[in-house]
């Protein structure tokens, strides 16, 4: 008997014999400790009552599974007021009472489930010699402790979706060390007030713009400064900016669309033609509608969006864009283009061209609850019969169509083409037949307006990183509108604040901004002043919000790998001991 340096056991144990087969290694370890401790009393015992064995697997090696034949003895246990009579000695430093594998191999699973998803990890410890079951291995990694009660300083508090549009919690990094340290079930400010008071000895909190954490933190840490994120900031500028371009969307230039070629025409033409159109130079005037046709499709006034609240002001705005779309396609259809040009022209899809055009006026969406009936389809009972004639070879939707009518089938034809049109993708592909695709019609160019998320990027962006054509769009953009330009200057100024950190500036930028009287400037103004001292730490302070970001990042993609069974208390582990 001796021990190996190739199996490391505890002290007290040592390797009897060794049966070795193609796929298992099998190794019998003995127990030499003189005496064992009672687990009820604590009280030490010599005395062995009688020798038992148990099989334990162990991590594997060269290829085989390990199996441990334990040979370990019961003691019995003299102390008067103990209850047990007799225990089994216990070996902590090799495998746990009752468990069936080593610590070794405990951990070395839980490595492998950290790594990777539980069903992955089930098919991959095969592999590597081990064996283990998708729930199994979800126990094993739902016992791993949380970490120790470590102090933090600098904190960084972010939000993520367990179920988006549903369910929300909040994310805890130590923006010293780049670690996160809990997760917690809700993103409201009760959710968060009991761990920070946990943690008086926070002095720095780096945040997002959401008014719950800012609330927690000013009642529980009122000594701490708050950070306001400056990514956030630059992106709650880009969407004010973005709805200002919406406003004013005949203030953007017109941009031209690839140029459709003929389908025999040569790759040289192809590559000659040009792929971008410089704004005001050799374009056509925009076309018109018939003064008929322009009826309730003019382009809402200052005046007229000033007198609506905000919900109704974006309503219109999305209405003008439609509008716009509409007017393009109906001057395309009117100069005798077809349905898929016209798609391909304005990038829309053909039902929406169709639609469109079938229409004498402008198209108005139509008001909805926003619930979605529940309940059985209406080709559910119908889909046995579907199914035996499409396997039959009775594939035409017309003539199933027909068929299930008979049956007593009260929807409508496009719900079954839409059933069939997603069980052609299982038919192997067919070669086509008859004469050869026509050539497209027209070699015209297309436009469209650059759009405003576009713009708005382009508004933000420093000077030297826009190519020469972005810098003729910005510049059209500012000659179309003084008010445009002006933004445009304070929201430079502004990122370069932000950048350099000039905290001094901070007063007079907001001052000059809320001077121009531009609605959403104003908008973005009044929340940098409900959350001053945030934003002005912002602008002068080194900590940012960034590694919180990249975390809740990297808790995505954990939460996307666990197949559905990322429960909270899961994906806390995952994330807080993720290798």
């Amino acid at each position: 008997m001796e021990r190996s340096p190739f199996l490391p056991l505890p002290e007290g144990m040592v390797i009897g014999q060794v049966e070795l087969s193609e796929a298992h290694l099998t190794v019998e370890v003995i127990s030499t400790q003189p005496f064992a401790c009672c687990p009820g009393c604590g009280n030490p015992s010599d005395h062995v009552h009688c020798q038992y064995q148990r099989t334990v697997y162990d991590v594997p090696c060269g290829g085989r599974s390990v199996v441990l034949r334990l040979l370990v003895r019961k003691f019995a246990c003299w102390t008067v007021a103990c209850p047990r009579k007799v225990f089994a000695e216990r070996l902590p430093d090799l495998v746990q009472p009752w468990a069936r594998i080593s610590n070794r191999l405990l951990e070395e699973l839980k490595a492998i489930g950290l790594a990777a998803s539980a069903e992955v990890s089930e098919r991959l410890a095969p592999r590597l010699g081990m064996q283990v079951k998708a729930p199994t291995l979800l126990r094993y990694l739902r016992t791993i402790p949380p970490p120790s009660n470590i102090s933090v300083r600098v904190l960084g508090i972010d939000d993520f979706a367990l179920r988006r549009g549903n369910t929300y919690g909040t994310i805890l990094i130590n923006i010293e060390t780049g670690k996160p340290i809990d997760l917690l079930p809700d993103r409201t400010a009760e959710a968060v007030k009991p761990w920070l008071a946990a943690h008086p000895e926070i002095d720095v909190v780096s945040r997002d713009r959401a008014s719950a954490y800012a609330d927690a933190v000013n009642q529980v840490l009122p000594h701490a400064m708050q950070v306001a994120d400056r990514y956030h900031l630059i992106q709650n500028l880009r969407e004010h900016l973005q709805q200002l371009l919406d406003r004013k969307r005949t203030c953007l230039p017109l941009v031209e669309d690839t140029a459709l070629k003929d389908t025999q025409a040569s790759p040289m033409e192809k590559a000659s033609s040009p792929s971008h159109l410089t704004p005001g130079a050799n374009s056509d005037p925009a076309p018109t509608l018939l003064p008929s046709e322009r009826q309730d499709m003019r382009a809402c006034t200052e005046e007229e969006l000033s007198c609506l609240i905000s919900a109704d002001r974006k309503k219109k705005i999305s209405r003008d864009k439609r509008v716009s779309r509409y007017e393009e396609v109906m001057v395309l259809h009117r100069k005798g283009l077809g349905l898929r040009a016209i798609a391909r022209l304005l990038h829309l899809s053909r039902n929406t061209v169709r639609r469109y055009i079938s229409s004498p006026t402008f198209p108005e969406r139509t008001e909805s609850s926003g619930r979605r009936t529940k309940g059985a389809g209406k080709l559910d009972p119908y889909l046995p019969y579907l199914r035996e004639q499409w396997k039959a070879g009775l594939q035409n939707s017309s003539r199933l169509f027909a068929a299930i009518k008979e049956r007593g089938y009260t929807g409508c034809q496009s719900l079954l083409r839409r059933l069939l049109s997603e069980w052609r993708t299982e038919l192997p592909p067919k070669r086509r037949q008859g004469s050869p695709r026509k050539p497209r019609l027209t070699e015209q160019k297309g436009q469209h307006r650059l759009s405003t998320r576009s713009a708005s990027f382009l508004m933000i962006l420093p000077s030297e990183k826009l190519k020469a054509r972005d810098k003729q769009y910005l510049e059209h953009i500012c000659q179309a509108s003084s008010d445009l330009r002006a933004v445009y200057l304070l929201s430079q100024e502004f990122v370069t604040m932000l950048k350099e950190r000039q905290a001094e500036a901070l007063d007079s930028w907001l001052t000059r901004a809320k001077a121009c009287h531009v609605t959403e400037l104003t908008s973005f103004v009044n929340g940098i002043r409900r959350d001053a001292a945030a934003v002005r730490a912002a602008c002068s302070s080194q900590w940012s919000n960034g590694i919180t970001e990249g975390h809740v990042n990297r808790l995505k993609f954990l939460k996307r790998q666990m197949f559905g069974r990322a429960h909270l208390d899961l994906l806390r582990v995952k994330v807080l001991h993720a290798i």
